[in-house]
């Protein structure tokens, strides 16, 4: 639960700072990795986590991305295998 709120709370701060929707493509995307079990056992948490993250990144890059830099996310479903999450992390 408190990654969860970690991550939230990250991404409140990223829309934060955006600086509106000026040139979000006029620059490199920031790319923004994400590991969630979106199948598996644990698909029932991983799947809503993984749409919010896409929610979120949709929302800065609606107002312009980060100082005109758009958001690519880059997600890794992990399955809820151990040996799949140290994979993706790597």
């Amino acid at each position: 639960m408190i990654k969860k709120s970690a991550f939230l709370s990250l991404c409140v701060m990223l829309f934060l700072f955006t600086t509106g929707p000026a040139a979000a493509g006029a620059k490199e995307p920031y790319k923004i990795g994400g590991i969630f079990a979106v199948s598996g056992p644990a698909s029932f948490l991983g799947e809503p986590e993984r749409n919010t993250f896409e929610l979120v990144a949709e929302l800065i890059n609606e107002a312009g991305g980060i100082n005109g830099h758009p958001l690519e996310l880059v997600v890794y479903d992990t399955e809820a295998n151990p040996t799949k999450t140290v994979v993706a992390v790597k």
